[in-house]
């Protein structure tokens, strides 16, 4: 890694370094000791050790028993694989989200959960003047976003119980739900109707309406939903606009292969 990258900005070393450590060991075939990494990049012996030491705790590497050598592990191959599913994703669900951005005429968006926030992964930005964007790769909290409450809405218990037990909410507007028994009423209710909606409750004037995307397991792994100054899409229409979503999600969950029972 070129050690000029990012001189201008604020970075953390040690993560920088620990990115560097990862490539020597992608590089190699068999696994690389201390002594060997730390003559490599320049490091201290005892340096070196507490970054494989950090990262092997992490799963990110994993070492040898024998040869003491450390090499990739697993969990950095289940996040490249998770990173490839979502570009996948994306790819696919770009037509429907452009074809829902027309019928609409508003923002579309498709997001993920990752532990208890949403991130944005693919978008079909309204050509309106005033129009409602976030930005790609952007993660907010689940539980003021129609996306992530609708993909919640879907998980198993045991699931919902550990993202609501580790959520530190913060009220954004007067709307937003900070009670994790309202939330939980309000995720039954989203499971019962198909369709979940931030009524105001990440931005005051801005309404978004979302539903769940399945795939061939039945499981939601996602969800697409439509983002817009709340006047105007209640000049559209909220039901019009509702069927438009939960129509689009269903044609996307079935091309991954989801068959609903």
């Amino acid at each position: 890694m070129n050690n000029n990258i990012m001189k201008d900005t604020k970075t953390i070393g040690s993560v920088i370094k620990a990115v560097e450590v990862l490539e020597e060991l992608a590089k190699s075939e068999d696994g690389l000791g201390v002594t060997e990494i730390s003559n490599r990049l320049n490091y201290g012996v005892s340096a070196t050790y507490h970054l494989l030491n950090t990262l092997k705790q992490c799963n990110i590497i994993e070492q040898d028993k024998k040869t003491k050598k450390y090499r990739i592990g697993f969990e950095l191959f289940r996040i490249c694989g998770m990173a490839k599913r979502q570009n996948a994703l994306a790819s696919l669900a770009q037509p429907y989200l452009d074809k829902l951005r027309e019928m609409v005429g508003e923002t579309s968006n498709l997001v993920v959960l990752d532990g208890n926030e949403v991130i944005y992964i693919a978008q079909s930005e309204s050509t309106k003047l005033l129009k409602l964007f976030t930005q790609l790769g952007a993660k907010v909290p689940f539980y003021c976003t129609g996306g992530g409450k609708a993909i919640l809405s879907y998980q198993p218990k045991k699931v919902q119980d550990l993202v609501l037990n580790n959520t530190n909410f913060i009220k954004f507007t007067g709307n937003t739900l900070s009670d994790i028994n309202e939330l939980v009423r309000e995720l039954d209710i989203i499971r019962q109707q198909g369709y979940a909606m931030d009524n105001e409750e990440r931005e005051e004037g801005v309404t978004c309406i979302a539903a769940p995307v399945f795939d061939c397991y039945g499981e939601a792994i996602a969800s697409i939903s439509i983002s817009g100054p709340t006047y105007r899409l209640k000049e559209k229409g909220i039901t019009t606009i509702i069927k438009n979503v939960t129509d689009t999600a269903k044609e996307l969950s079935e091309s991954l292969g989801y068959v609903e029972e």
